[in-house]
């Protein structure tokens, strides 16, 4: 049914005000409030059009595609609509349905500039890199009459960078991502995409302390607050609940079906994961986030919460018999999402933290946890642009705190006689492959197949920071990689507690 005049205008208000929520990270509220506006007025536009976005930046992928379908079933010749539903499948890793709805929104709309933007990032990722370049050179054309808006500019410069080294020449891009980025006009999301493009090319061009810089500006000009002894005090909250004879109760769902790949962002999960799921049986999930959801709602909201964190299981008297039951069967419900039957890879780095409780809700499971050289492993996150807020990332010092953190855990899960885990270092994975990935298929179970050496043929696309290392072949080349900028890491060093 179609809303009067004027319920139309104090609806469209209430949007405008939840918009802001949503863009000033207020997602959680947002998001409750939508829920309800959609209970109320099922089926409009403009309400499931923001379900899809607060769903998005939250990371909750299924929900803001499922969001967007509706959406574009009710307003099927909105391009905008179109595009936001193919960059919602484009985040979620369904790189192909979201090509089809890239073309669907330049149907409706032939100029539409983000969407021919983000069709040429897919088949970035896609790595079709010619068929790239022709949709590039075509973004070209389509912004001549736009030349005077430089955030355009920077963000067409930033597109054609990504096709550098492998059909543009290197030293181009960075001209052109040079005579924007530095305009502080240009939307603060291009500028810091800019900076990161401009640290990776000259990085492939070894010249590392330019490199060095641009990804310091890239890091420095979004800082975000992050207190590591706010951190460390809820990591000993964790080991306490979960080392000092716990007794928690452990879950009668059968956990045998479950891989669990944890670890430090770039440690080497994707590759692990891409690898294991070559195996007839497997099926690769991705990063998920079954777990953190069903911690989320238990732990309260308390003073130690610390912002852009995932929710830590550490109030020991939550967890009783019922609430791991119930826990379980909603978990599982995701993984069954994945596949109902054989094995299910999840991939969630951050389930590093939730071990003992994921071998309660799932006895039987595995899990391998990556290790890598913290100095390595630390300058990488340092020198990564996620696509979501990890504030720990943007100071050396507090992405060295943090590793130590991380690795304080680690050891103490491995305490843990309810815990089948295994260490796989990446450095003895991609020195080795074939020793280390058969040390792995025995562990879980599974007969080892060259096609697990040759993961680098899949056609599988990862929609992770990973994305291009898991089309090369095995390399050792980012083994030890710090020593390039090691004269510029005596804060990350401090943070590690390296003297």
């Amino acid at each position: 049914m179609a809303l009067n005049p004027q319920r139309a205008k104090q609806l469209y208000a209430v949007l405008t005000k939840i918009n802001t929520a949503i863009e000033a990270e207020q997602t959680t509220s947002a998001l409750k409030k939508l829920e309800e506006l959609n209970t109320k007025y099922p089926n409009e536009p403009m309400i499931l059009t923001l379900l899809g976005k607060v769903n998005s930046k939250m990371g909750r992928h299924a929900e803001a595609i499922e969001s967007f379908e509706k959406a574009v079933k009710a307003d099927a010749k909105n391009a905008d609509t179109r595009f936001q539903l193919a960059l919602a499948l484009q985040k979620g890793g369904r790189y192909d349905e979201a090509l089809v709805e890239y073309e669907r929104a330049l149907y409706y709309n032939p100029n539409h500039f983000l969407a021919l933007r983000h069709k040429c990032s897919v088949l970035t990722d896609l790595d079709r890199n010619e068929e790239a370049l022709k949709t590039w050179k075509t973004l070209c054309k389509s912004s001549q009459g736009q030349s005077t808006d430089p955030s355009i500019q920077l963000a067409i410069a930033i597109s054609g960078a990504r096709l550098a080294p492998k059909v543009i020449d290197p030293k181009e891009s960075i001209a052109n991502l040079q005579r924007y980025v530095e305009n502080e006009s240009c939307e603060k999301s291009m500028r810091i995409a800019g900076y990161w493009q401009l640290g990776r090319l000259c990085d492939h061009l070894k010249a590392h302390d330019d490199a060095f810089a641009y990804w310091k500006k890239s890091k420095e000009l979004n800082k975000k607050q992050w207190v590591p002894q706010d951190h460390s005090k809820r990591i000993d909250q964790l080991i306490t609940c979960w080392t000092s004879n716990a007794n928690i109760p452990f879950s009668s769902t059968d956990g045998s079906r479950l891989i669990f790949i944890v670890g430090m962002m770039r440690s080497g999960t994707s590759l692990t994961e891409q690898m294991i799921a070559q195996t007839q049986g497997v099926t690769p999930g991705g990063e998920m986030n079954a777990i953190s959801r069903q911690i989320a709602p238990i732990e309260p909201n308390t003073k130690e919460f610390v912002p852009y964190t995932r929710p830590l299981p550490y109030t020991k008297r939550l967890y009783t018999k019922p609430i791991i039951e119930k826990m379980a069967q909603t978990a599982m419900q995701m993984y069954n999402q994945v596949a109902r039957d054989g094995r299910i890879t999840d991939k969630q780095p951050f389930n590093y933290a939730y071990v003992p409780l994921i071998a309660h809700m799932f006895p039987g499971c595995k899990i391998i946890h990556c290790v890598r050289n913290p100095m390595d492993c630390c300058l990488s996150n340092y020198t990564q642009a996620f696509s979501r807020p990890h504030p720990q990332t943007h100071d050396l010092y507090w992405i060295g705190r943090y590793y130590r953190d991380y690795e304080r855990l680690m050891q103490a899960w491995h305490t843990l006689p309810e815990v089948d885990m295994i260490n796989l270092h990446y450095e003895e994975l991609v020195t080795d492959p074939e020793t280390q990935s058969k040390r792995v298929m025995e562990f879980l179970g599974l007969e080892w197949n060259q096609n697990i050496l040759d993961f680098h043929k899949s056609p599988r696309t990862v929609s992770t920071a990973s994305r291009d290392q898991v089309r090369k072949p095995v390399y050792t080349s980012s083994v030890q990689k710090y020593k390039n900028y090691e004269h510029h890491l005596d804060q990350l060093k401090c943070g590690l507690g390296i003297k």
